[in-house]
């Protein structure tokens, strides 16, 4: 019945009482069990609908006070310990939805196991490397810039194409007085444009030019500016990027019922999608 409810919560989004009527109807061990039991179903669709249970009830249950119990004992609950253990999930899908969750309920005591799965994934899920360097980078992880480093290092030009993505993620540096946040972005985007593979120079080429537009033209008048960012995007707006890219190969596998993919087919689904592109 429980379960059932949890499921269903979908139906009852950011509904604080549909929430604290679950919370209240067990006790504490007996939810986290239940809990612990769904996320370990190895069914995706039954993941995702208790990681958004799991997301409101530690974002929106505060609010409650039939909720708060469950919520000041979260970041300390054997749920934790199992959305850290399916970061490992031979699915995906499911590796997604729980560093997405990880990173929504300010899991901070998580960043050591979101640092092995990074080490674990970096070179046999590219796609994820976004999702899971932006969580890392909301939760607050020391060593943010380091990780990109061992991307663009990486033998798996997929991965090293991923930085970009990465980047763009992080917005509010500040091109006028150059901050450390978009030097770094200048930095890697430089690098990357004298990558070996042809797409990764196209976008970063893109991305840097970008950033150059950013820092040379602030001063300028607005119909100057205009004509300047059509010239840029005119002249290197590339044909393929990254996070396009990625989003078609995951909607591949979601329609074709796949629930993991091998660096070898990524690569194909590319190959096949820029045919012709030099």
């Amino acid at each position: 019945m429980i379960a059932t409810s949890i499921l269903h919560y979908l139906d009852y989004v950011q509904n604080l009482d549909y929430l604290a009527a679950i919370v209240k109807s067990v006790s504490s061990v007996e939810l986290d069990n239940i809990i612990n039991g769904l996320l370990q179903s190895e069914n995706y669709e039954t993941v995702s609908s208790t990681c958004l249970f799991i997301r409101d009830l530690v974002l929106f249950g505060s609010q409650n006070p039939d909720c708060e119990k469950f919520c000041q004992g979260y970041s300390e609950s054997s749920i934790v310990k199992t959305l850290e253990q399916l970061l490992f999930s031979p699915n995906h899908f499911i590796r997604k939805e729980v560093v997405y969750t990880l990173g929504k309920t300010y899991s901070y005591g998580s960043l050591p196991m979101l640092n092995q799965a990074f080490s674990a994934l970096r070179d046999i899920d590219p796609i994820l490397l976004p999702r899971l360097i932006g969580e890392m980078g909301w939760l607050g992880t020391e060593n943010f810039w380091a990780f990109l480093e061992s991307m663009t290092t990486s033998q798996v030009y997929m991965t090293r194409w991923a930085v970009i993505d990465v980047l763009s993620e992080f917005i509010g540096d500040d091109a006028r007085v150059q901050d450390q946040l978009f030097q770094n972005k200048f930095r890697f985007t430089e690098q990357l444009r004298r990558d070996s593979n042809m797409l990764i120079q196209s976008e970063a080429e893109y991305e840097y030019q970008f950033l150059k537009f950013r820092s040379e033209t602030y001063n300028l008048s607005k119909a100057q500016r205009k004509k300047k960012r059509k010239d840029l995007e005119r002249n290197y707006k590339p044909t393929f990027r990254f996070a396009h890219i990625s989003t078609a190969f995951t909607n591949y596998l979601y329609t074709e019922r796949l629930t993991q993919y091998s660096v070898g087919e990524f690569e194909a689904f590319i190959s096949n999608m820029t045919q012709g592109y030099s």
